[in-house]
């Protein structure tokens, strides 16, 4: 029987920039928890790679905007491994809705499940990760929280919730630095969808964008995965409270 030695929490992980992200961490000895809100054929899709891979899998289905749910993610990591070494926040999504638009239900729905999933993971795993040798915690932000531009659309109520969820990342580093516990932010500027999901822009659309890009093309989502699961190694002990933008230039 496989021993464990590192146990990671993916939120939003059965496609998308997650699914990169735990392709990149699972090896044999680690034990990775798989998490969408209703996604459970992609979540065992991917479960099927990863255990393939060497790499033992738990799913749980749940909407983070719900009360218990980031709790119930952590306590369904700690029982399925019997430790926490790694926590990613990685679910969210852009909301285009403009103040007029945009109501505060919708604005309260956005604050639940980005910013009160992140709290709410972070006040659970903490007692875990502080007896982690290599405790990591890595949220996804986003570049609409920088970006204000008047030729790039505006999302004046997720970009904001992300930078929040940048300022608890600090905030939380800070407070977990002295136990070794590092906590960092990614930011992903424009990225491009994978293929096996739904593309929202045709590729023209996609040209027009990539023009606006220092380097003149879009990111890649394994691109992010990179910074991220860098962030979740050991050779990341020594970052901690930084929001690092993996965007090709774009401000």
């Amino acid at each position: 029987m496989t021993t464990i030695t590192r146990g990671i929490l993916v939120t939003g992980s059965g496609s998308g920039i997650g699914e990169m992200i735990v392709r990149r961490l699972a090896a044999p000895g680690t034990g990775i928890l798989l998490h969408a809100a209703k996604n459970r054929a992609g979540c065992e899709r991917v479960a099927r790679e990863l255990e393939a891979r060497g790499a033992k899998t738990a799913i749980e289905l749940g909407d983070l905007a719900d009360a218990g749910v980031g709790a119930r993610l952590v306590e369904a990591t700690a029982r399925a491994f019997g430790r926490i070494d790694v926590v990613i926040a990685n679910a969210g999504f852009p909301d285009r809705k403009l103040i007029g638009e945009l109501t505060r239900d919708d604005l309260d729905y956005m604050y639940r499940a980005m910013l009160g999933g992140l709290f709410d993971m972070l006040t659970a795993a903490q007692p875990h990760l502080l007896k982690a040798t290599d405790g990591r915690v890595v949220a996804i932000s986003t570049h609409c929280a920088h970006v204000f531009r008047n030729d790039y659309p505006l999302y004046p109520g997720s970009g904001p919730i992300k930078a929040a969820m940048e300022t608890m990342v600090r905030a939380a580093a800070t407070q977990f630095a002295p136990s070794g516990v590092t906590v960092n932010a990614v930011v992903p500027g424009l990225i491009r969808k994978p293929h096996n999901t739904e593309q929202f822009l045709s590729n023209a659309e996609w040209d027009a964008l990539a023009a606006k890009i220092p380097m003149r093309r879009i990111g890649e989502p394994d691109e992010v995965a990179a910074a991220v699961c860098f962030l979740a190694s050991k050779d990341a002990s020594y970052i901690t409270g930084q929001c690092i933008h993996v965007n090709g230039g774009f401000v």
